[in-house]
């Protein structure tokens, strides 16, 4: 029997980390591969990627990869996913140029078959017939997907907003969305990130009024952070710089590739010798400049941070000078945000951010735009992505409410893991995975086990516990007192790192006791096998502080040999 399986990766009850698998048959794509940003984090890295060693099962089956956009939160992951499964991958031009950097950083780049695709490209792939149809969102040359298999059409939205008016490109291809719902659409795979919001999403051009008027009001220096992907705010950034006489310095290493990549390109347009470098900047009056800068989150390492807390090649945010902060604030970045702020005041800066003035729109649908996406493609059945459950319920419900022919029969919601099956009898999650993200460490690019951040997990909550142990080669025998250190372990009395000393009727002399008694307990075969002695070392101690501390620190056992 013919059937469709759609499997979710990662972004599904979660921001960022955007990847999906669609199968039919022994054929499988998928769609994206993101990073993501954990919203607390996980002692001592920053990124995560999907669980890809989920896809082992499938590796026969694999066949290619699609990117929708060329937001981290859908190609952040792709060197992962590529050194595991070296997959063709298709993308729009701005995408790829993004990805091409990415590779090159990584030294893949020529390894990788890259596809340039453009608007209404059809490409077949296998069983699949996959048409890009152009999708408005806060960057440009972005994609949803119509793909068509024997059994029927699947629409994923990727991310999206009905822009009736976007700085750059078209707006929204709802006449090609419409020529699939004419035909039959069997399910709709779309962006929840906006459920919430009611109405429709405003325009990229709904920003223009307030930063005319900041351009119109600002006398000294003008720093606007936002997101380095944003070529639509940074295009009317440029344009209006240049209409009142500033010239535009770029900052922070995504910021410049990214808009050196928009204007070799030709899709980042900059007007005359607007764009300068920071040397030539210094010689600018503060009026007659305006900085383009990385660091609209919080980010320690961005420019924007460096400025307000100490240097960035010389510069520093003075009194006086204007900081427009023109993103939203990303789920978990909150207090590094408020941090920056604060800084910022120090200095004696004025803020300007979306609360008080429109100088931010969303790239994602709200409400109506939703309601719009729906009634065109009409498909089967809904599948809410993208976004926190609360949003992809909220999705649900407004469809159910809003849109004639909808409830909970053809709405259907799906979490990371599962395995949704379509077929000619209905849409049916069949399976349930746990999946664990992979965590990677910014400086080397690596990644990280999940069992090293479970164990890091441990030590963060409750120390940790040193135990060495010396013992004859020949009698096993213990030779000595055990030596123990403790660090961090709740109920010590000790603030720091404390090593127990042989003498006095202290815990850890108990403890150093406690060992050396179920040391004697033990038979000799059970100390001869090293890694059975270590085991029980590890567990009589374990016990002990359980029992007289309460805490459950992690111990590390070491046997020396004399």
């Amino acid at each position: 029997m013919s059937r469709i399986e759609i499997i979710p990766l990662g972004g599904i009850g979660e921001f960022g980390m955007n990847c999906m698998g669609v199968r039919y048959g022994d054929e499988m794509i998928v769609i994206d591969a993101g990073m993501g940003f954990p919203e607390e984090t996980p002692y001592g890295v920053d990124i995560s990627i999907p669980n890809f060693d989920f896809l082992e099962e499938y590796r026969d089956d694999l066949t290619a990869i699609i990117l929708t956009h060329g937001h981290e939160d859908h190609i952040g992951a792709l060197p992962y996913i590529l050194r595991k499964f070296n997959l063709p991958v298709y993308a729009s031009r701005f995408t790829q140029a993004l990805i091409e950097k990415k590779l090159d950083e990584h030294e893949m780049l020529d390894d990788v078959l890259l596809h340039r695709v453009r608007a209404n490209d059809i490409v077949k792939i296998g069983v699949f017939d996959i048409e890009f149809i152009h999708a408005s969102h806060s960057l440009i040359d972005c994609f949803s997907l119509a793909i068509t298999t024997p059994l029927g059409t699947i629409i994923h939205t990727g991310d999206y907003k009905i822009d009736p008016t976007p700085v750059i490109g078209p707006t929204y291809d709802l006449e090609t969305l419409r020529e699939y719902g004419d035909r039959g659409v069997l399910a709709l795979l779309g962006d929840s990130t906006n459920a919430t919001v009611p109405g429709r999403t405003p325009s990229e051009q709904d920003v223009i009024p307030a930063f005319r008027e900041i351009f119109e009001e600002t006398e000294g220096r003008l720093f606007v952070s936002t997101f380095s992907s944003s070529i639509h705010r940074l295009q009317i950034i440029f344009d209006l710089a240049h209409e009142y006489g500033r010239k535009v310095c770029v900052l922070g290493r995504s910021m410049v590739k990214n808009v050196e990549i928009a204007e070799e390109l030709g899709l980042l347009k900059i007007l005359g010798d607007t764009l300068i470098d920071l040397s030539e900047a210094r010689a600018y009056d503060d009026d007659e400049i305006c900085f383009l800068v990385t660091g609209s989150q919080g980010e320690m390492r961005a420019a924007l941070w460096n400025m307000a807390t100490s240097t960035y090649k010389g510069m520093q945010i003075e009194k006086g000078d204007t900081v427009v902060l023109s993103a939203r604030i990303i789920p978990g970045n909150e207090r590094n945000i408020s941090r920056l702020i604060g800084h910022l005041y120090k200095r004696g800066a004025n803020i300007i951010e979306e609360k008080r003035r429109l100088v931010h729109v969303s790239g994602h649908a709200s409400q109506e735009d939703i309601k719009i996406m729906v009634e065109t493609a009409r498909p089967k059945y809904l599948v809410p992505i993208h976004g926190e459950y609360r949003m992809l319920f909220r999705h649900k419900e407004y469809v159910k409410h809003h849109v004639a022919g909808y409830d909970d029969q053809n709405i259907i919601l799906i979490e990371n893991g599962d395995l949704l099956e379509l077929d000619e009898f209905g849409a049916r999650i069949v399976e349930k995975h746990e999946l664990h993200r992979t965590f990677i460490d910014e400086a080397s690019l690596e990644e990280i086990e999940y069992d090293v951040i479970r164990e890091r997990k441990k030590l963060a909550y409750g120390g940790a516990i040193s135990l060495v142990v010396t013992v004859n080669r020949k009698t096993h025998e213990l030779v000595g007192d055990p030596h123990i250190t403790f660090n961090g372990v709740a109920g010590m009395a000790e603030a720091a790192a404390v090593s127990i000393g042989a003498n006095g009727n202290t815990f850890g002399a108990e403890a150093r006791r406690a060992i050396s008694d179920a040391v004697s307990e033990m038979k000799r075969e059970q100390i001869a096998d090293r890694a059975v002695f270590k085991e029980n070392l590890r567990i009589h101690l374990k016990r002990f502080v359980q029992k007289e501390l309460g805490t459950k620190p992690v111990i590390v056992t070491t046997v020396v040999e004399i």
